[in-house]
């Protein structure tokens, strides 16, 4: 991973957080269960995470920084 990409990948994943919990303000467990379409765009976000994560916790920067 390029170093100046870091600050990217940092973006995306508060910015995807941040949009999870304002998928789910508000809603109740239930409500989320029965809403197909909210926890699509929440399991999206959680991709988006994950997908940055990786970038930013691979193989290179992990032996670098142990």
């Amino acid at each position: 991973m390029s170093e100046n990409r870091l600050p990217d990948y940092l973006d995306h994943i508060q910015q995807a957080a941040t949009e999870a919990c304002g998928f789910v303000e508000g809603l109740g467990k239930d409500n989320f269960l029965a809403d197909k379409r909210t926890q699509q765009a929440v399991i999206m976000s959680l991709i988006i995470i994950g997908e940055a994560a990786t970038k930013v916790l691979g193989p290179d920067r992990i032996y670098l920084h142990p």
